[in-house]
């Protein structure tokens, strides 16, 4: 899968659970994974490299860059640093696992005309969304508008999915905003007529820890990604 396939890491500050995801990608492919790269916009003394270097050894490209420039510009960054058609996106947070099946995942991506974007479940959470203006605010509710087998239709997934490369870099992250991206992202891929899906029999593990300082909500991002899409709120059902 190394010509066709790059797994993107964005960390920061999770140095152990980077470590144990690339460990995880290694332990179910071996010699026929696919190319890992990982960017660290951590502080120093956290970087991934400084902690957990026999873990770095197994990486294809290391990328640090100054401190916090968040995860929209880290993806960016990381679409940017290859070159293979397909990539695949998942928080340093997770785990590859046996119901994981990327080969198997990147295999349906490549084998239809209707998807540019396959996601995989998160714990068997992070089910399929839909998505839709009511005025002046924006509903997303669980749910999916065409099914075919395992496969779902839909708007909005979770974090981690396989998808073109040139697709994701025709629609990139809004680097502005450090949180409250993800909805943004895919809010504007429905606009733009990318074709989401997930494939409910595909998931990751999910262990989540909170990295040093990390702050879940950040009113200025709330505020800046609703303002851009003249939108007032956004209801999750």
């Amino acid at each position: 899968m190394r010509d066709q396939v790059t797994f993107c890491i964005k960390t920061i500050h999770r140095p152990q659970c980077c470590a144990a995801l690339v460990r995880s990608i290694h332990e179910h492919y071996g010699s026929d994974r696919l190319l890992i790269h990982v960017l660290d916009d951590g502080q120093p003394e956290l970087r991934f490299a400084a902690n957990c270097p026999a873990e770095a050894a197994m990486v294809d490209q290391i990328i640090e860059t100054e401190f916090d420039i968040g995860l929209s510009a880290g993806r960016n960054r990381l679409l940017d640093a290859g070159d293979t058609p397909i990539v695949v996106f998942a928080d340093d947070d997770h785990l590859v696992t046996e119901q994981t099946r990327l080969p198997e995942l990147v295999q349906k991506l490549n084998s239809r005309h209707d998807i540019d974007l396959l996601a995989a479940l998160s714990n068997h959470q992070e089910r399929p969304k839909l998505m839709k203006a009511d005025g002046k605010r924006l509903r997303i509710p669980h749910g999916h508008y065409r099914r075919q087998g395992s496969i779902r239709w839909c708007h909005y997934v979770g974090n981690c999915f396989v998808a073109y490369r040139d697709i994701l870099q025709a629609i990139r992250w809004d680097e502005t905003l450090k949180v409250e991206e993800h909805w943004d992202f895919f809010w504007r891929c429905k606009i733009a007529g990318v074709n989401v899906a997930c494939d409910v029999s595909h998931s990751f593990k999910h262990e989540h820890i909170d990295p040093p300082g990390y702050r879940r909500r950040r009113p200025e991002f709330q505020k800046a990604a609703l303002r851009k899409h003249g939108i007032e709120r956004v209801i999750w059902r």
